[in-house]
Formats: structure tokens, C-alpha cells, sequence
């Protein structure tokens, strides 16, 4: 088994957007959680474990598959081994609701503790701040992309959840996308798109703002 530590965001609400194979996919993946079909979710995470985050495509709900084990009161080694793949307790469904706050309201006191988001970073400062600045970075990175295009961009809390972690933030329309990870006190940020003649631009976010930087550093490799 394989656990990624390269993790994918994406927030494209439209699904008309993408190919007819990978919808499927993507919809199979999401049916087999929203059905409490853990074994057959497993197998589909064999495969493709960086989308052990991602929501339905259209983000009606925005569960993913620790959302929906919270709801369906999943056995505790269900939610673990989702855990393990990388699943992040930090991560809020569209209405706002982490998996600790679903499994709470539906009475599944045997994930509780589980589920409480750990941090195992610091994030250079708070995260809504953050947060903010990052989509910042995004929106002018992009033009008026993300006006035109409806997404659900990226949070930053996840980044504390593992030792060392790149979050994937594919946009389409710029054939390509970000990756963020932290380094250090700050947020780095790499823009990158299949038609760049190198590795893209680099930025760094602090709680002060961010900047374009020169220098590239490769994300540490896990502990």
C-alpha cells in the first residue's frame, strides 16, 4: 500500500469540465463512500491515494471520504486507515463542518478522539490569515480566472497535519496548477503549467502578505 505525501485540492465545481473517464472515477469514488462500501473506497485508494481529500466533483456537500465515515459512524479502524492515507481531520465540508463535528452531531462518540484534528506543524501564523493571503496570491496569479470559473480554492490548516506534505491545487484553465507546502516560517507556493520552459514561479506567504521569489528549495522529503 501506498501513502501519498503529495496530496490534490480540487475545488472545480463544474463537471462539465472534465473528461468523461476521470468523472467516473471520481464518481465511483464518491458513491463507494457516500455508501459505507469501505473495502471497495480502499481499492479505488490503492490506486490513486493523493485523492483521498477530494469531494464528489461539484462539491455539492464537499464530504470526503473522512466526512462521510464520520456520518456513517465508520468502525475506528475504517477511520484510521483513512488517516493514514492522508485523509485531514482538518478539512470542512461547504457548510463549514469538519469530520469531528459530523460525527459528534450524528452520536459516534467512538471516533471523537480520533478525529480531533492533531497538529504535528505550526503554521507561521493564524490560518484564516494565512488563508487569505494565499487566495490572494491565487486570484492575482490567475487574472479573473477563479470569477469567471467557479472553485472552492485550497485551505492552508492541512499543511499541519502531516510531517511533510505538497498540497496539488490543479486549475485547469492555466494547464497546470499550484503546490503549496510549508517550509520553514512561510507558506511556499509553486506555480507551475505544462507550458513553462521551467519549474514555474515561486512565492512565499507569511502572515504579512506574499512576494514572487527566485530561489527554489524541494519540499523536505518525509521523516
Amino acid at each position: 500500500m501506498i501513502y501519498a505525501e503529495r496530496m490534490e485540492w480540487d475545488g472545480l465545481t463544474d463537471q462539465e469540465r472534465y473528461n468523461d473517464w476521470y468523472r467516473k472515477e471520481r464518481d465511483r469514488a464518491s458513491d463507494l463512500a457516500r455508501d459505507g462500501n469501505w473495502d471497495g473506497l480502499f481499492r479505488e485508494l490503492d490506486a490513486y491515494p493523493e485523492r483521498v481529500n477530494l469531494p464528489r466533483i461539484g462539491f455539492r456537500s464537499g464530504f470526503a471520504p473522512l466526512h462521510q465515515a464520520a456520518w456513517h459512524g465508520a468502525d475506528f479502524a475504517v477511520a484510521s486507515r483513512l488517516i493514514a492515507f492522508g485523509a485531514w481531520r482538518t478539512q470542512r465540508a461547504r457548510d463549514g463542518r469538519r469530520p469531528v463535528d459530523i460525527a459528534r452531531e450524528q452520536g459516534h462518540t467512538h471516533l471523537l478522539e480520533l478525529l480531533e484534528p492533531v497538529a504535528v506543524r505550526q503554521l507561521p501564523g493564524p490560518a484564516d490569515v494565512l488563508e487569505r493571503h494565499f487566495h490572494a496570491l491565487l486570484q492575482e496569479s490567475t487574472g479573473n480566472y477563479f470569477d469567471e470559473v467557479e472553485h472552492v480554492l485550497p485551505p492552508v490548516s492541512p499543511l499541519t497535519e502531516r510531517p511533510a506534505m505538497e498540497i496539488y491545487f490543479r486549475v485547469v484553465g492555466m494547464m497546470g496548477g499550484f503546490a503549496y507546502w510549508l517550509e520553514e516560517d512561510v507558506v511556499r507556493v509553486n506555480a507551475r503549467s505544462r507550458m513553462d520552459g521551467d519549474d514555474g514561479d515561486h512565492y512565499r506567504v507569511t502572515p504579512d502578505g506574499w512576494s514572487k521569489i527566485e530561489r527554489y528549495r524541494t519540499p523536505p522529503p518525509p521523516d
